[in-house]
């Protein structure tokens, strides 16, 4: 059998092509297997962060809804003076209400819990709320309403008190009729 030179060739070159590759694998076997170990051991360092951070967000979940729950189970107590009470400001820039008229708006049953001052040609009145929710971009008006009231026509107590309120800003929860 006669092997022509062209033939020759390829086989020598395949045969220097395996070499060099066994080479190759010999010489960096011992760093790949290293460079493996390493990144065995930051998968599992990441797996546990990723448990860690799955049970703290189970648990702030868990204390989101509980928040949410005690804000929605907020009433106005007229004769509770005493204990720490959330307020908010609301801005009355034509000067159009008095205390009583907010105290009536904003279902306050005691008007002397609703005070006012006058402030650069502006009426600011310090009025008791429910409590106060961080209006994330993905939520509607009509959703954070349902979240702490019963009714739905009371979600416009949100959008009357917070005048300029919108995603990405805190807005105060006024109390319901309830």
């Amino acid at each position: 059998m006669k092997v022509n030179n062209a033939t020759l060739i390829n086989i020598l070159a395949f045969a220097i092509f395996v070499a060099f590759t066994v080479y190759l694998y010999t010489k960096n076997k011992t760093k790949w297997e290293t460079e493996a170990r390493s990144n065995i051991a930051k998968v599992d360092s990441l797996s546990d962060l990723t448990a860690t951070l799955e049970e703290r967000l189970v648990q702030f979940e868990k204390n989101e809804l509980l928040r949410i729950e005690a804000i929605r189970n907020m009433r106005f107590d007229p004769f509770d003076s005493d204990n720490f009470r959330i307020y908010g400001l609301y801005r009355d820039v034509e000067k159009r209400y008095s205390d009583m008229e907010i105290s009536l708006r904003f279902n306050i049953n005691n008007a002397n819990a609703v005070k006012s001052s006058n402030v650069l040609g502006e009426r600011w009145f310090v009025v008791p709320v429910k409590g106060v929710h961080f209006w994330k971009e993905e939520e509607t008006l009509t959703e954070i309403a349902s979240l702490y009231y019963l009714e739905k026509k009371d979600s416009t107590l949100i959008s009357n008190f917070n005048l300029d309120a919108g995603p990405g800003k805190h807005v105060f929860i006024p109390f319901d009729k309830n």
